[in-house]
């Protein structure tokens, strides 16, 4: 039940206030059909991957940035060429 509102609350709050308040707030939001479950799995799936993908180069470039703070720019650089090699030969 909506508060009433009496004449001092009327004096005291500008009119606008007052008739916006004693509106009740009555939205429909329409309803969209459901998606299949497949669907939700697929999407569940690819935004999984994509987090993993960019989870695993914000922690490689944090590798990264901990090594140079260490070690010689030429020093890294070389340790991930050799990285590199031996994940090209993994097969």
């Amino acid at each position: 039940m909506m508060p009433r509102w009496t004449s001092k609350d009327r004096a005291e709050h500008p009119p606008d206030l007052v008739v916006w308040l004693e509106k009740p707030i009555r939205r429909i939001v329409p309803m969209r059909p459901k998606r299949p479950v497949r669907d939700i799995d697929k999407i569940a799936e690819r935004e999984t991957a994509a987090y993993l993908r960019r989870a695993s180069i914000t922690y490689l470039e944090c590798c990264v940035s901990l090594m140079m703070t260490h070690l010689q720019r030429e020093e890294v650089a070389t340790i991930l060429e050799q990285e590199a090699d031996m994940l090209r030969n993994l097969d």
